[in-house]
């Protein structure tokens, strides 16, 4: 007699995985700290778990976009700074890239009670910018900068008489004592951190585009191609391949896939980028201070 043979299914022909899209930049700062744990950017517990919650009923009040997680400014009598930034997205008009409103920087020291960050622009940012040091933790603090004044013109010398004896030289004018101005504390921090954002921006080359309003929108068929290469990451100059040497460093795991830039112009600063997830993010914890000996650590 004939065996039955057993019915055998064959599976229908499989179709082409959809890529992946692009995540929105990580709003949760426990992710990417964990993602930015190797490079020793870390937090405590409850820190942690207090910026957990505080960003995003921050968000809610300010009804932003994202209020995103910026990075830790170290100061002087440990009481460092949380800084954070409300996000409401950005466009392009006539090749000008333009902040919508929204856009602002805030600042913690208890993860909890986040105060605005005023701007700062015109003389007193170059005023701010003459600083170079540590914060000291005291939000009420005030810098003092020092400008030094013109000096007078010299007298001119007295006419000379026939006959007479001549006259001593003139005494050289005395110099003026010095212009002080005062810079607060948050003004300094404020202009610290544009000097960071205008150097260390970056995002994978490719994954951020333009809609037609001209705002800026995540590439829904973004994929990268070179995750291991500095030019497939792109700065405010250009790709990072093309930035001054010395001044970038890339580490990339290829069993986890994911990618980890670090800037050496401003120590402290890192981004990632995740192959798995398809999202990015960038911290910064440091002092602020910007390596002007970067020539001498190539």
């Amino acid at each position: 007699c004939l065996q039955k043979c057993p019915r055998v299914r064959v599976p229908p022909p499989s179709s082409p995985r959809p890529p992946k899209m692009p995540a929105a930049l990580n709003q949760n700062p426990l992710l990417t700290l964990d993602a930015l744990a190797p490079c020793g950017v870390v937090l405590p517990t409850e820190v942690s778990a207090c910026l957990d919650v505080s960003l995003n009923l921050k968000a809610r009040e300010l009804g932003v976009a994202g209020f995103l997680f910026w990075g830790r400014l170290s100061t002087l009598s440990g009481k460092d700074y949380y800084v954070a930034r409300a996000y409401n997205g950005t466009r392009r008009i006539d090749g000008k890239v333009l902040v919508n409103p929204g856009n602002k920087f805030y600042f913690s020291q208890d993860a909890v009670n986040w105060l605005d960050l005023e701007p700062v622009t015109g003389p007193q940012a170059k005023k701010a910018r003459k600083l170079d040091g540590w914060l000291t933790g005291d939000a009420s603090h005030q810098f003092i900068v020092y400008e030094e004044q013109p000096a007078p013109p010299p007298a001119p010398p007295p006419p000379v008489v026939e006959g007479a004896e001549p006259l001593p030289p003139p005494e050289p004018p005395v110099a003026p004592p010095p212009l002080e101005f005062p810079v607060s504390e948050l003004e300094y921090m404020m202009c610290t951190i544009n000097d960071i954002n205008a150097v260390t921006a970056c995002a994978p080359v490719g994954m951020y585009t333009t809609d037609a309003a001209g705002n800026y929108v995540q590439n829904p068929l973004f994929t990268m191609k070179f995750p291991d290469q500095l030019s497939s990451y792109a700065g405010p100059d250009g790709h990072l391949g093309a930035a001054m040497p010395g001044s970038w460093g890339l580490v990339h795991d290829s069993f986890k896939q994911v990618t980890t830039l670090r800037s050496f112009l401003y120590p402290g600063f890192f981004a990632y980028y995740s192959a798995v997830s398809n999202t990015v993010g960038n911290l910064y914890f440091g002092t602020g201070i910007k390596n002007k000996d970067i020539a001498f650590t190539v």
